[in-house]
């Protein structure tokens, strides 16, 4: 396996499992305190969050539901930064305290931006497709141009329950039918 990736990079995402699952322990054993949020951790989707989070760049678009704490670990999001989000801190970086837990939204520079979610299951599928089509006409009309292997790419993640969501079809469809990045 280390054949594939560096040790560095697996060192960091074991890290990174870690501590999305111990922030799972924390939020169970203080059910008194967080419970006035309705949470979900990602715990048991840990490896393949951090696989998608680790891998996208600042140029980059995601939509994630409310259970992608690790997608956000590996994005570079802190632990520290999601339990101020949790707490509805004013140095919360997603909204100031101001938004639900696990509804990020995010437009800094340094990380792929994140629109703002929906509590309803799946309904990030079609503004995320329209996303894509924003940048793929963009990228057609020549009013972008990205270097070589900066070039963004668009990812929603939803649960499997959304996938019998109509707009989530039609989201598959449209970015299946014009092949979105």
């Amino acid at each position: 396996m280390s054949d594939i990736f560096p040790k560095k990079i697996l060192k960091k995402a074991y890290f990174l499992m870690c501590t999305a699952r111990a922030l799972s322990h924390i939020y169970e054993d203080n059910k008194e305190i967080t419970s006035k949020y309705v949470h979900a951790t990602s715990k048991g989707h840990e490896a393949i969050q951090l696989a998608v989070g680790l891998q996208l760049c600042k140029n980059d678009w995601i939509s994630p539901y409310y259970r992608d704490d690790s997608i956000l670990l590996g994005m570079g999001v802190t632990a520290y930064n999601l339990l101020l989000q949790l707490m509805c801190k004013k140095d919360d970086p997603f909204s100031a305290g101001r938004t639900y837990y696990s509804h990020p939204s995010l437009n800094d520079d340094n990380f792929p931006k994140i629109i703002h979610q929906s509590s309803a299951t799946g309904m990030q599928a079609i503004p995320t497709t329209g996303i894509a089509m924003g940048i793929q006409f963009k990228e057609k009309q020549k009013l972008s141009n990205y270097k070589k292997g900066q070039k963004p790419i668009v990812v929603c993640s939803f649960g499997d329950a959304a996938i019998t969501e109509g707009e989530v079809s039609e989201a598959f469809q449209m970015a299946s039918l014009k092949k979105l990045p």
